[in-house]
């Protein structure tokens, strides 16, 4: 299974409009191009800081350039997938309510229920995220419980997990332990790096995106192509984007 993989799309951090759009149509190219290169995604998986700021106004451009995104590469809305991140919180002082990234999710599966051949899970690590400490992490027990419960109803074939913070960072590794049971694959994003980073954690393989929209102008951007055998195996190729030189398709380390 092949997974387009993106991260960190920070929309509202521009504030000239004309140059978000071309950045977003420069990116349908270069996912049509990958795709007819033998690189055609079977899902789109989101990791978080889909916003800058949490708003209204930022979700529903999102949900535009998501959709023009999907239909380039002719996947219906239920093959897209998505974990919040810290700047998807639309109240941060008053402690991380998501509730306009609860109602982006709501408008953009339009009653539709996301499906995919092995499980594809998410989960919240930014639940204590607030204005003073913006990028705290944080595992629910219950959430991994939740998790657990549903891998319990397909036993042996492990999943993926969109999560926006790299599971190494958390001071508690209890609860990442667990998430082995059920997992095989974690992406996320948050670093900003400037390239696609792959490990193995635990027992699992993580791949850290790079950010669609990096908060500084002279960091690489991009995405990556995960493709998952069946063995589960995993290789990741990242599709790296420099002022000047364009798109250069490395492996990932």
């Amino acid at each position: 299974m092949k997974i387009l993989h993106i991260t960190d799309l920070h929309i509202g951090w521009k504030t000239d409009l004309k140059n978000e759009k071309a950045d977003w149509e420069r990116l349908y190219r270069e996912t049509r191009a990958a795709a007819a290169d033998g690189q055609k995604a079977h899902i789109i998986a989101v990791t978080g800081d889909l916003v800058m700021h949490g708003t209204e106004e930022e979700y529903r451009r999102v949900e535009e350039y998501l959709h023009g995104l999907r239909k380039v590469l002719g996947l219906g809305r239920d093959k897209v997938f998505f974990c919040c991140g810290n700047h998807d919180s639309d109240t941060p002082e008053a402690g991380s309510t998501f509730l306009e990234y609860e109602a982006f999710l709501k408008r953009f599966y339009d009653g539709e229920t996301p499906s995919c051949k092995i499980p594809v899970f998410s989960i919240n690590c930014c639940k204590k995220t607030s204005l003073a400490h913006f990028n705290d992490c944080w595992l629910d027990p219950e959430d991994v419980d939740q998790i657990l419960k549903n891998y319990e109803k397909n036993p042996g074939q492990k999943g993926v997990l969109l999560m926006h913070h790299q599971p190494e960072i958390f001071d508690d590794q209890s609860q990442i332990i667990r998430l082995n049971q059920a997992v095989s694959l974690i992406l996320g994003g948050h670093l900003h790096s400037g390239y696609t980073r792959q490990i193995t954690w635990k027992g699992m393989t993580v791949v850290n995106g790079m950010a669609i929209t990096p908060h500084l102008g002279f960091i690489a951007r991009g995405f990556q192509m995960v493709e998952l055998s069946e063995d589960g195996t995993v290789e990741t190729v990242m599709y790296v984007y420099r002022d000047g030189e364009g798109v250069l398709t490395e492996k990932a380390f």
